[in-house]
């Protein structure tokens, strides 16, 4: 990914696919070649062959204007010279896929005396080599010079899915503003099959089938990461116990794209100024992983929040300016954020913008044997390419169907949901997203204090009074209630009405020992008998119930 200690980064741009002996442009859906010799990408024709180094002769007489334009043909010719998207500076796109921005005159010279001969002349009489420096930089901000360089917004060696959900060929693809892409990588491959996927899912311990289904689901996320920029989910990753496959889980969503490790923190900035470093270091950043939370790590609070997460998830672009980490640095949100925990709640916010992945594994998971071997150590390092070309054959059957949304399907960032469904849908996978209510119920501390209230009092409605004294009973005093409202019994009452009025309508799901609940929580202000004063109630109406099987199959695992 494009991506320098000065730049707004990347997602922008424009470039040249390599060919063998033709240089092959592909602009708005057409190609067009000429005779033109390709140099390598990355490379520079002027170092490569000294003896074939243009000329250039800056006459002062003709006006900057001329010169400007002169000397940005003779540059363009190199091959490796991009316009920055932003508009401003150009980006030299270096061996192996790097780049380098160059936005002063002080980078511009060496590029200049690298590629071409070139004198500046008065007069017919030679003056100097180079333009003057206020040239040098007035140049790297004139439409006359720019102009002549192909814009790029991302250049990448991992496989780049387009606009229109196709793969990137190697070389240069213009799918105009934001989606002009210099990709450096070799071709991609598409399988029709999906074994290696099931292989892999079939000996993960997942609590439900929809856990299993969001599995995928995020994996072709990470694959689309350049779409839905600040309309992306966090992919949370939860499980009942310690080792049971959370890091193999993220790393088959991962697959081959490189990551940054940001260690969890109460407070932002240590994050802000973690993440600047890494992807400072390493452009091509696509996933930023928060591994292993806990409760303990979030300072106070008894459940995982962030606003720098929150903002993360849902900014189209995102800055970073940590004064610990170097200059700021702006980048178009193309990352898929995830978190993986043991124990700790997860705050409201954060589950309303999830996927959620719950893990439920069953007695001593080392002893667990597979028929894969380790899923972590041995399958997946030998399996990823295949994974990889399957992921890539479901996006593309999908797209072959017409690229077909899934409408029912519900969450707050719909484009993203209603087209990672329709990719498994066409595939064959269901239940995606179907334990959003579960998960919500289990990991939001404040739903399942909520429903805890329901299995104690299922049915009834009750004044707020009434509920307080059920809260001090069932001992969620401290998670229902704010510390300012808890010490009367007039407090207790007012900060119990605001937080069932909050929640009404929510459906919720709670469990004794037998039974299985769901719950909607209803009531309001009316006159609840004919003839007295209307007055406020709620109540936890129950709209589903059913026994808990005594062998502990998918309904039980569900609540876990």
């Amino acid at each position: 990914m494009l991506g320098t200690s000065t730049t707004r980064a990347a997602s922008r741009r424009e470039g040249r696919t390599v060919s063998k002996g033709k240089l092959a442009l592909k602009i708005a859906g057409t190609t067009k070649a000429t005779d033109e010799p390709a140099p390598a990408v990355g490379g520079c024709k002027g170092l490569q062959q000294k003896e074939k180094r243009l000329s250039f002769t800056w006459r002062v007489e003709r006006g900057a204007a001329a010169n400007y334009q002169g000397l940005g043909k003779r540059l363009a010719a190199s091959g490796d010279l991009y316009r920055h998207h932003d508009g401003q500076g150009l980006v030299q796109v270096l061996v192996g896929g790097k780049t380098r921005l160059i936005c002063k005159g002080s980078q511009l010279a060496p590029v200049i005396v690298d590629r071409v001969k070139m004198t500046v002349t008065k007069d017919g009489k030679t003056v100097t080599e180079l333009p003057t420096a206020a040239h040098l930089n007035a140049m790297l901000l004139s439409e006359k010079f720019l102009s002549q360089f192909r814009s790029v917004d991302v250049v990448t060696t991992q496989p780049f899915y387009l606009k229109d959900f196709s793969l990137a060929q190697p070389g240069y693809s213009d799918g105009g503003p934001g989606w002009r892409i210099l990709y450096l990588g070799p071709g991609c491959e598409i399988a029709d099959g999906m074994e290696a996927i099931e292989r892999f899912l079939d000996v993960m311990a997942f609590a439900s089938n929809a856990d299993r289904t969001n599995t995928v689901g995020a994996a072709l996320t990470v694959k689309l990461r350049h779409h839905w920029p600040g309309q992306k989910p966090v992919i949370l990753v939860t499980s009942t116990k310690s080792h049971s496959g959370k890091g193999t889980i993220t790393d088959f969503i991962r697959g081959s794209v490189p990551k940054a490790d940001v260690l969890y923190e109460a407070i932002d900035w240590p994050m802000q100024a973690q993440f600047q470093r890494q992807v400072r270091g390493n452009p091509e950043i696509g996933v930023v992983l928060f591994d292993n939370v806990r409760c303990d790590s979030s300072g106070r609070s008894n459940f995982i929040r962030s606003s720098f997460i929150e903002s993360f998830v849902t900014s189209a672009e995102v800055s970073l300016a940590s004064p610990s980490a170097g200059e700021p640095i702006h980048l178009d949100n193309r990352y898929v954020v995830t978190i993986n925990t043991n124990e700790g709640k997860l705050s409201p916010d954060l589950m309303n913008r999830g996927l959620t992945v719950h893990m439920a594994p069953k007695g001593d998971v080392h002893e667990r044997d597979t028929p894969i071997g380790n899923p972590k150590l041995e399958f997946l390092p030998k399996h990823r390419n295949q994974i990889n070309t399957e992921l890539n054959g479901m996006i593309e059957r999908w797209r072959i169907a017409g690229q077909p949304l899934d409408e029912e399907v519900k969450h707050s960032m719909t484009p993203w949901a209603q087209t990672i469904g329709g990719i498994l849908k066409v595939s064959g996978y269901t239940d995606f997203l179907a334990n959003c209510n579960t998960r919500k119920t289990v990991d939001d501390p404040i739903r399942e204090a909520l429903a805890i209230l329901g299995v104690a009092r299922p049915g009834k409605m009750l004044r707020p009074i009434e509920w307080a004294k059920v809260i001090i009973d069932e001992g969620l005093v401290k998670t229902l209630l704010p510390p300012n409202e808890r010490d009367t019994e007039k407090a207790r009452t007012r900060a119990t009405g605001v937080i069932l009025r909050k929640h009404l309508d929510v459906t919720l799901l709670g469990h004794t020992d037998t039974k299985l609940y769901q719950f909607r929580l209803e009531g309001g202000c009316c006159r609840w008998t004919k003839g007295k004063n209307p007055h406020v109630r709620y109540g936890f109406t129950v709209v589903g119930e059913e026994s808990l099987p005594e062998d502990g199959d998918d309904s039980e695992k569900a609540m876990v």
